[in-house]
């Protein structure tokens, strides 16, 4: 039997899964250690601290380890303390640190869990039941529970109040600490077990972090390949025991796309579809290749900014003349300590300049524009413009082409190593875009030196370059796909 406590994260993966429970106990679970990671805890922690200035007489029970620190909750509770801020309590296997507790006028508590989020989530209730559950079976009552969730009303300068919205919870909490109150006793039995839960296949493997070390090890072309299956049909093939895309029975409903994606795979073919080279022949030259990065920080950045607005930062743009060549390249980077958008604005009316099509991968940039387009009147018409020369290049890949090394995905990070084999992110100092987002996020809140800043913003040109790059790449790969179904068909 496994030693140590039970805490939150683990028994709440133990209702989603079992298996998923005992596996995250033992540390089994792929950590995220990337920048974004680290900028997520970081904007977490200081989210709580401000959290703590609504309740200035709170004391705080924190300590080194959670036995102590449950001790000193303890103690606190014994000096009939009103309100304590990072309660330990440890009871049955299990412990929760909690964000913040006050007592009521009748001796009982009420809850405060503290979330960087703006707006109501079913798995905030599920993390006050944890903690609601454990101060229970540690024999305090706990009465009523609120969420404190960001106001989008916030803006830098103002006072903590203004910060947190308050969301009275008590209801969904009593009933879902119910029900944890039910499966604890079996929950604990089963994740302290030597003896693993057996997996079984089911919808939510679908997004399981350990899904390729469990139900999806070694098993190719699994049914989660289909793009878009939907929860219903995803249950339906489990119940008919297809757990792989060769076993779907050949009567079960399909859409267009998924049926193309189950035909590649049974016919180990690639698809090219009839209008593919229709769509890139309405491309018209010169060609330009646009991506832009954003960040999305909890707490504003800037002035007049609410809490999680997003900011365009970069785009990298490459530009073709006749073919799919890189013949200019421009970029541009915001300055750290300013909004920039109006620059950006203003820099893509100039170098996009009026003619030729604007290949973007996804949709992002044309919403991104249409707000630039509203946030500045004057810039509106020719932003409108630009739009109207957006091609997306993701949806040309999704509707008509197909390669069964794409396992149901579109995107550029799927469809690149397979159609360029030789072009990847791996080399690059900053590779992902979360990881970019927060790179620019940490230059913003001052935490790095002059010299650090210069090398970040090369590493953030470098990793968008790619981005546009890899479009140009793509386009060019499309056309030769044409020009070789065309030259199959004339063989045949």
């Amino acid at each position: 039997m496994i030693k140590g406590y039970i805490n939150k994260g683990v028994f709440i993966n133990y209702v989603d899964c079992p298996t998923l429970g005992w596996m995250s106990k033992r540390g089994l679970i792929p950590r995220q250690n990337g920048l974004n990671n680290k900028l997520l805890m970081l904007e977490g922690r200081n989210i709580h601290k401000l959290s703590w200035k609504l309740f200035p007489e709170a004391v705080n029970a924190q300590k080194t380890d959670i036995i102590t620190s449950q001790q000193h909750t303890q103690q606190l509770i014994e000096e009939n303390k009103q309100t304590i801020l990072e309660a330990s309590f440890v009871s049955g296997g299990f412990s929760v640190r909690t964000d913040i507790i006050r007592k009521t006028e009748n001796g009982a508590w009420h809850l405060y869990e503290v979330k960087s989020g703006s707006k109501y989530k079913v798995k905030y209730v599920e993390d006050m039941a944890f903690s609601a559950m454990i101060m229970s079976k540690a024999g305090l009552k706990v009465e009523s529970a609120s969420l404190m969730h960001l106001s989008n009303d916030y803006r830098i300068g103002m006072d903590a109040e203004k910060l947190f919205s308050s969301l009275d919870c008590s209801e969904k909490v009593s009933a879902k600490m119910a029900q944890y109150l039910e499966i604890s006793q079996k929950a604990f039995e089963d994740i302290t077990s030597d003896n693993m839960p057996q997996p079984y296949l089911k919808r939510q493997c679908k997004n399981c972090p350990v899904f390729d070390m469990c139900m999806g090890k070694n098993v190719k072309n699994h049914i989660f390949d289909l793009p878009r299956l939907s929860g219903i049909a995803i249950e339906e093939l489990i119940a008919l025991g297809a757990d792989t895309i060769d076993k779907v029975p050949p009567d079960f409903e399909l859409t267009a796309h998924q049926n193309i994606v189950k035909n590649c795979v049974l016919t180990d073919t690639v698809y090219v579809g009839d209008n593919l080279k229709p769509e890139l022949e309405k491309i018209k030259y010169p060609v330009f290749y646009l991506d832009f990065e954003s960040v999305t920080t909890i707490m504003p950045l800037y002035a007049d900014i609410a809490p999680h607005t997003q900011l365009l930062t970069q785009f990298s743009i490459d530009k073709s003349e006749t073919v799919p060549e890189v013949s200019q390249h421009f970029e541009y980077i915001a300055e750290h300590t300013r909004d920039c958008r109006r620059e950006i604005a203003e820099k893509l009316v100039e170098y996009f300049g009026k003619e030729g099509s604007i290949i973007t991968y996804s949709n992002f940039e044309k919403v991104a524009i249409a707000k630039l387009s509203v946030m500045f009147p004057d810039l509106c018409e020719d932003l409108r413009k630009i739009i109207d020369r957006l091609v997306d290049f993701e949806a040309i890949v999704r509707n008509n082409y197909y390669d069964a090394r794409f396992h149901g995905r579109s995107s550029i990070k799927k469809v690149l190593p397979v159609m360029i084999p030789e072009m990847n992110y791996e080399g690059l100092e900053i590779g992902e875009g979360g990881d970019a987002a927060a790179a620019f996020s940490f230059m913003a809140m001052g935490l790095y030196d002059e010299e650090k800043i210069a090398e970040t913003k090369k590493n953030l040109l470098q990793y968008c370059a790619q981005d546009t790059f890899a479009m140009v790449k793509i386009h060019k790969f499309l056309i030769g796909a044409c020009a070789r179904q065309t030259r199959k068909a004339e063989f045949l």
